[in-house]
């Protein structure tokens, strides 16, 4: 169909601003125009026909306004560019602006409204904010977490840094990247470090009024710091305070800013254009030197005290953590009732196995997983096998196993589970199967009694009991696993003495601090690649990643080194207690002489922190399972 060609009219500005959709111009029959109603309400368009105007200029009249916009054609390419509002630009400018554009199209054959474009993306970027280098980050980890490419413990690191420059005393996030200078950046440092230390909660609030009194306190040294007052660890905590935090956030914010460097480049290639940014400004915190070297770092945690590895005849407290702890441990265990007995079982095994924080709560029973979930590796598992050289269906390798899926470097860990771990297992399993058969005729007495909230609640634990090598006590807990164990940690350190204000001592204790000790005593016994493989250190040298056949990862001749290898070692470490050697033993191994390994009393309940009636722990039967029928389960072997 033929192009219906525009009508030309001449219209003042004041008419130009008066037009609305509702009427249109027309020509009466003495070639004068006039107004008239627009019986369509449609929009319209209609040509200037103002003398000297460019060809092709004309009005768009719509339900927004009437607009300026100029139509042509170039090398076959038709065009209609909008030129601006009729309330906003005279008549004149506006014909100035149709030849200029008109002229560029014909010279350059490009469309200025993309070249408009450019320059707005261009600005756009220019405007890009540290805040929203983190939110784009932050969203690209989220997507990647989704699919299981990224850890949890990363994202939240990356959410809590912006949150960090977010804060009105740092105020970075809402600075441009693009205008930052050397000094911004430098400041901004100083006063996250200020705010880290504030908010830390490793510092006494009376420390951390100390620090903040010293005006510029980031600057000073340790030695200024001794001829201050301060003594201790105080020292380096003041030393190092809020660094820890500041080096994370500004570590993120500079990996974030990278990233959206790297994108604004990439974007200006393919728009042909001059990128908008080109340099990290937070490269000026690695050019002097602000984050701390490794050999500063372990000085750090030596002076601090921050790594407690575990040990004997500790030359530094000349303490005997490993075997103190140890009776403390399995002390605890059935005292309330046994309440304590999950979260003890769970910091034994950490221990033994050297886990990392969290990686064996998650642990399921082998037979509770689903072929599905085994051969896709999704889940973590133990396995107790029913004979020592039955090979597990899964692996095709022999004896008890435990498999962690989702372990902090991304890869698989398939360990042996030696002698000791596996009557600790046992133990578990023994308790599971007594809450069951109580839980299951309570079960059948509510039924009757007919309270379905009660029968809901059991049923939970029941599902939790089977499921669960380390079951949560409340059957309402989200997660149905146990998931803290600070309490337990910080009772225990009361217990063997690591935490005792009133003496000044406060040697801490963490589920990374067992991992330690089982680096400690691994790396005086065996070779430094068995010690790897022990602590999931080693690279996965064929690139199978986390979903690597856990069968590829050990030689048929490697898998009983490893076994004998973790029986060593976890021998060597219940051994510095003969005590908590001959509870947790079987028939099967020799009593050890407890003359040298005095009995720990412990109190049987706190209050407010104050300990109350003391409970021997350590000495032959006394730190068993409450159970009878329990104990004699375990002392029969399985």
């Amino acid at each position: 169909m033929a192009k219906v060609a525009l009508q030309k009219y001449r219209l003042t500005q004041a008419q130009l601003r008066s037009l609305t959709m509702a009427e249109r111009p027309e020509l009466d029959a003495n070639g004068k125009v006039v107004f008239v109603p627009n019986e369509k309400g449609e929009p319209y368009r209609f040509v200037d026909d103002t003398p000297g105007a460019p060809a092709g200029f004309g009005f768009y009249v719509g339900p927004t306004g009437v607009f300026y916009e100029l139509r042509m054609q170039h090398k076959g390419v038709r065009r209609r560019l909008a030129l601006g509002s009729v309330q906003e630009l005279t008549l004149a400018r506006a014909h100035e602006l149709a030849g200029a554009q008109r002229h560029h199209i014909r010279q350059t054959g490009e469309d200025p409204r993309e070249r408009i474009r450019i320059e707005t993306e261009r600005q756009q970027a220019k405007g890009t904010t540290v805040g929203d280098a983190l939110r784009a980050y932050l969203a690209h980890l989220e997507d990647k977490l989704a699919r299981g490419k990224a850890k949890k413990g990363g994202v939240e690191g990356v959410r809590d840094s912006l949150m960090r420059l977010e804060r009105d005393e740092v105020g970075l996030a809402k600075r441009a990247i693009a205008g930052l200078a050397d000094k911004d950046i430098l400041n901004a440092w100083n006063a996250l470090r200020h705010s880290c230390m504030q908010q830390s909660n490793r510092l006494k609030p009376e420390l951390k009024t100390f620090i903040a009194n010293q005006g510029k306190w980031w600057t000073l040294r340790l030695e200024d710091w001794v001829r201050l007052g301060l003594t201790g660890k105080d020292i380096e905590l003041a030393y190092a305070a809020g660094l820890s935090a500041t080096e994370q956030t500004m570590g993120n914010a500079a990996r974030a800013v990278a990233r959206a460097i790297a994108a604004e480049r990439k974007l200006a290639t393919q728009r042909g254009r001059t990128p908008a940014l080109g340099y990290n400004p937070f490269d000026v915190l690695r050019e002097q030197e602000r984050y701390r070297s490794s050999r500063e770092l372990a000085a750090h945690y030596e002076n601090a005290r921050v790594r407690n590895p575990l040990g004997t005849d500790d030359s530094a407290t000349g303490q005997q953590t490993l075997p103190t702890v140890l009776k403390a441990l399995v002390g605890r265990r059935d005292m309330q009732n046994g309440h304590n007995a999950v979260g003890v079982d769970y910091v034994l095994l950490t221990l033994l196995w050297g886990a990392r924080r969290n990686e064996g709560a998650k642990l399921r029973w082998y037979d509770s997983c689903s072929p599905e979930e085994l051969s896709l590796q999704i889940v973590s598992w133990v396995w107790l096998a029913p004979k020592p050289n039955a090979k597990n269906p899964t692996t095709g390798l022999r004896g008890s196993q435990v498999f962690f899926h989702d372990t902090k470097n991304g890869q698989i860990q398939l360990l042996p589970v030696a002698y000791f771990a596996e009557r600790i297992l046992r133990w578990r399993v023994d308790d599971s199967y007594m809450k069951e058969r109580a839980l299951t005729k309570e079960l059948a007495k509510t039924k009757r009694e007919g309270d379905k909230q009660r029968v809901a609640h059991i049923e939970r634990q029941l599902a939790n009991l089977a499921r669960w090598v380390f079951p949560a006590r409340n059957p309402k807990s989200k997660d149905g696993h146990h998931t803290d164990s600070k309490a337990i940690l910080h009772n225990v350190r009361l217990d063997a003495g690591l935490l005792d204000p009133k003496r000044g001592i406060d040697i801490g204790l963490t589920p990374h601090d067992l991992r330690r000790t089982l680096g400690r005593f691994a790396g005086k016994l065996l070779p430094g690649h068995v010690v790897s493989q022990l602590l999931n250190h080693h690279s996965d040298q064929d690139g199978g990643g986390k979903m690597a056949k856990v069968t590829e990862r050990y030689s048929q001749q490697e898998w009983p080194a490893l076994q004998e290898a973790m029986d060593k070692v976890e021998g060597a470490m219940i051994a510095t207690s003969p005590r908590v050697w001959n509870i947790l033993k079987g028939p099967d191994r020799p009593m050890l002489d407890e003359i040298r390994d005095p009995p720990l009393n412990l109190p049987s309940r706190r209050a407010l922190g104050h300990r109350s009636k003391a409970h021997t722990a350590g000495s032959k039967g006394s730190a068993g399972p409450a159970a009878s029928e329990s104990r004699r389960a375990r002392q029969g072997g399985h």
